[in-house]
């Protein structure tokens, strides 16, 4: 496998929760995250909503600083760039895709606008003649029509306005995209369409995804690795296909079993999850713990070991 773009190492995030007339305590958002991402290649980060995903891409990011641990990108550290360049530089290398699709789109402006706008920023294109053509060639990229560059964003449907936010991002030269639940507001017909889309970007283009989630379903359709989070902390990580079809951590084994049956009657469903809520408190008081010990279960499968947990 080739040397990775990004290297999270044993990152750790403290805030300071509280304020007014309270008391300002530390809250521990993330506890020693480590990950790669790879050219072509998506790993998901899942896990639900308040464990710390979005986080995590936030300090890729550079919009907070990190508490412990280190970041790097193509084996340098991101807390060397600091200048409004490099700054620039390498936010057009690593670009973010949000969960909603309207809400990072401009409504006073047509997708014109907003393809032409990173363009010139990041000096992608100079002329005028010179963005028409990388605008037309990015519309063909993302499979949509070049007539929409003179639509403005609320006349487009959810799945177009996700393919013109990667559509900026794949402007503007990123080689890695955090795609932060990019297709969870989408409806369910329309978010094949963009994840094969993203399948194209890493396989055609080279672009590494971190692809966060909640959904276990898309990422296995996406991921070639799944990294499983909670209460700021990895807890099962590897290749998907393993740890879905052998997950070891208890919360692995919560969420899998969240997952709907189609072929199993809802009636039966209730019947066999009664005790589901209590066993789901007890699951997660478990792995809220620091569990600082890690086993290997494969050679790309590895687990916290739960039983030693802090």
């Amino acid at each position: 496998m080739s040397k990775p773009i990004i290297e999270v190492k044993n990152v750790s995030k403290t805030f300071l929760a509280g304020g007014g007339f309270s008391k300002k305590e530390p809250f521990e958002a993330l506890r020693g995250i480590s990950f790669d991402l790879h050219k072509g290649r998506a790993l998901a980060l899942v896990g639900e909503s308040g464990c710390g995903k979005s986080t995590v891409a936030r300090l890729i990011t550079k919009v907070h600083e990190m508490t412990t641990g280190d970041i790097l990108f193509k084996g340098q550290s991101i807390d060397t760039i600091n200048s409004g360049k490099a700054l620039r530089e390498y936010r057009s290398n690593v670009q973010m895709v949000f969960q909603d699709p309207f809400g990072s789109l401009n409504p006073a402006h047509t997708i014109d606008h907003h393809i032409a706008r990173p363009l010139k920023i990041h000096n992608q294109a100079t002329t005028e003649e010179e963005v028409k053509q990388r605008q037309r060639e990015l519309m063909e990229l993302v499979e949509l029509d070049p007539n929409c560059l003179s639509k403005f964003p609320h006349q487009l449907s959810g799945g177009q306005r996700q393919r013109i936010n990667l559509a900026r991002a794949l402007g503007v030269g990123a080689e890695v995209i955090l795609a932060d639940e990019p297709t969870s507001m989408l409806d369910v017909s329309i978010r094949l369409g963009v994840l094969n889309l993203m399948q194209r970007m890493k396989k055609e283009m080279g672009i590494g995804f971190l692809y966060i989630t909640h959904d276990l379903a898309t990422a296995h359709y996406i991921a070639e690795e799944t990294a499983v989070m909670y209460r700021g902390q990895i807890v099962e990580w590897g290749d998907t296909q393993e740890i879905l079809s052998n997950p070891q951590h208890p919360y692995t084994k919560l969420l899998i079993s969240a997952v709907p049956d189609p072929d199993l009657p809802f009636a039966d469903l209730i019947h066999q999850t009664e005790n589901y809520s209590q066993n789901a408190d007890e699951v997660r008081i478990l792995s809220a713990k620091l569990q600082p010990e890690i086993q290997k279960v494969s050679d790309n499968h590895f687990v916290r070991n739960w039983e030693s947990a802090a």
